[in-house]
């Protein structure tokens, strides 16, 4: 049987992150490991962060696989399975999913007859979490489904914070695993020891709800020309609040480099590789036309 690990969280909350992490561990060298990622834009981005950690990767994009690309995951776990035959599959779904929303589809055959679900693991960033009041239901019903919570950047905010993040975890979730940690630097051993029960937990946060009808919209912009980071900067500082998130590769004079914008907080890390400006935004009923006209005066 190949066990699945399901690991969501909302927008910026460090999915990713966690999941280069356990390719970096001594899980991915116990295990043969394969990697399902669902991108709620039309560009790629952590498809290509995780490449080259030697696992296989499939990427999804367009739309949620908890709602509108269900067929299109199915076939994706099928043919990881013929193909790989992994002992371990981690799917990492958009911020904006509702996991117990695509369960039937890993609870019945043909899926269920070669595969079955582990854990379910949501992220959730501690920096974010008292923004968390406007997302309402949507947001804690991410935390209701899972088996553990991975509580993530608790350096950026003090251990009061944390204890009182900790006490509303536990209240939506009462026997819920939680880890704090920083940068989702995990134990896997932690991680994946715990016992769990996937099916009841996703029964607990289940949510007929999907992101269009909670007003989540995606949208992307791709340019060879490159950017003024002074500009760029002063874009970023201002963007509305209902902006969650924008991420993907920005290209300047001197190199390129990974853009990650999660609630106001933003840092630009130089990359390895040439890249062209490519980013992915998501934002809740946001104003597209404004916000890339203004993105667009950071071009040279």
């Amino acid at each position: 049987m190949m066990d699945v690990l399901l690991i969501t969280g909302f927008l910026g909350a460090g999915k990713t992150t966690l999941i280069q992490h356990l390719l970096r561990s001594e899980f991915k060298a116990q295990e043969k490991v394969a990697v399902i990622v669902n991108e709620v834009g039309e560009i790629g981005i952590d498809g290509t962060l995780l490449a080259g950690q030697d696992v296989d990767i499939l990427e999804l994009t367009s739309g949620c696989i908890c709602c509108t690309i269900k067929t299109e995951f199915f076939k994706a776990v099928q043919e990881i399975h013929q193909t790989y035959n992994p002992s371990y599959l981690v799917v990492e779904t958009t911020g904006v999913a509702q996991p117990g929303d695509m369960l039937d589809v890993l609870f019945e055959p043909p899926l269920s007859d070669f595969s079955r679900l582990k854990k379910i693991i949501t992220v959730v960033d501690a920096d974010f979490f008292e923004a968390r009041e406007v997302l309402g239901t949507f947001y804690d019903n991410q935390i209701k489904c899972a088996d553990t919570l991975v509580l993530n950047k608790i350096d950026q905010v003090d251990d009061d914070q944390v204890d009182k993040i900790d006490t509303v975890l536990r209240e939506l979730n009462p026997r819920v695993h939680i880890i704090s940690t920083r940068y989702c630097a995990v134990d896997p051993a932690t991680l994946l020891g715990v016992d769990s029960n996937p099916r009841h937990r996703a029964s607990q946060g289940h949510h007929a709800l999907h992101h269009e009808q909670e007003g989540f919209h995606s949208f992307s912009f791709e340019d060879k020309r490159v950017l003024d980071r002074v500009k760029l900067n002063r874009f970023l500082e201002t963007l509305p609040p209902n902006l969650f998130r924008c991420k993907g590769w920005v290209r300047f004079p001197d190199g390129s480099g990974l853009l990650n914008y999660t609630g106001s907080n933003y840092r630009i890390e130089p990359a390895e590789d040439s890249h062209d400006t490519a980013l992915v935004f998501v934002g809740r009923n946001c104003d597209e036309k404004e916000i890339l006209s203004s993105f667009k005066k950071c071009l040279k």
